[in-house]
């Protein structure tokens, strides 16, 4: 065997090759751009929710992302042999669908959360009451998870699919979609090495849990709650991007072990920590899945 039959599947197709798939995904990304922004004018749907024009015009740079869902799952669609990548957006039994967004839900909220907790019981951050809005409340809801949802259906269906075809170590599919998901948030405000890190550690996680599940919406379930429990919920930086509008308003919010003033919670040294013991449980938990599943 050669060192070419080593390392490539024998699926293998040349439109896998790691750089011609970030093209391709950024090609499908300009379309879903492009739909979201001339076709359906998704900027402007925060105004269903609300008639702030500031909360409207930050939920809608959330609800752009819509065009994602539209474009990559097309990406796939157009050419036969890509079909089957879809199958972690499509799963055999649907109510692994409804399961794995349960799941997600309560792990992305529980993480976050935790985070923020240790941020407050250690003086970094503090609270007052804000309002509880319930149509902005649903709007950033849905927007979140368009906007969570369409990074996930690029890195961890379009690049990890395409990637894990070609190369036989999933290791290549797991670090070159978790390249393109830091890269993708290099440019937001307040990062840091820290920051970068930590981003780059919870796109190991996701890719890690639709590796192993076969089941992408645990991943943009908890890419989901994740990011809405940070801005909406506690009011603080999503990825160094600040709601002008959240259930709670903070009193003080300084930099600390658990939160960076700049990029958010995900900024800090807690988060990469919470989110590395979160690999190891998903790499754990499956592991002995697999043994089960083998020895039954």
């Amino acid at each position: 065997m050669n060192i070419k039959e080593k390392l490539l599947s024998k699926e293998r197709s040349w439109t896998d090759i790691l750089i011609l798939v970030f093209i391709q995904a950024y090609l499908w990304m300009q379309l879903g751009g492009f739909l979201a922004l001339k076709v359906l004018q998704a900027d402007k749907w925060g105004y269903l929710f609300t008639d702030n024009a500031e909360v409207a015009a930050n939920m809608g740079e959330y609800f752009v992302s819509f065009g994602f869902w539209i474009s990559m799952p097309l990406g796939l669609v157009v050419f036969k042999k890509n079909r089957k990548l879809l199958k972690p957006l499509c799963p055999e039994k649907k109510t692994d669908i409804f399961k794995g967004l349960g799941l997600g839900l309560l792990a992305g909220f529980v993480l976050n959360a935790s985070i923020i907790a240790g941020a407050i019981a250690t003086g970094s951050l503090s609270y007052t009451k804000g309002n509880i809005q319930v149509l902005p409340i649903i709007g950033y809801f849905v927007a979140i998870l368009f906007q969570s949802g369409g990074e996930e259906l690029i890195c961890r269906m379009y690049i990890m699919g395409k990637l894990k075809r070609r190369y036989k170590s999933p290791a290549v599919a797991i670090a070159g979609n978790s390249l393109l998901f830091t890269v993708l948030h290099l440019g937001n405000p307040g990062v840091t090495v820290t920051s970068v890190v930590g981003v780059l550690a919870a796109s190991i996680l996701f890719s890690l849990i639709v590796y192993y599940s076969e089941n992408i919406w645990t991943a943009i379930a908890m890419h989901t709650a994740w990011n809405f429990t940070q801005t909406i919920v506690f009011g603080l930086p999503n990825s160094g991007t600040i709601s002008p509008y959240s259930i709670l308003k903070t009193e003080k919010a300084v930099s600390g072990f658990c939160f960076d003033k700049g990029f958010g919670v995900e900024g800090s040294f807690a988060a990469v920590i919470v989110i590395c013991l979160a690999i190891s449980a998903v790499v754990m938990i499956s592991r002995r899945s697999v043994k089960k599943e083998s020895v039954s």
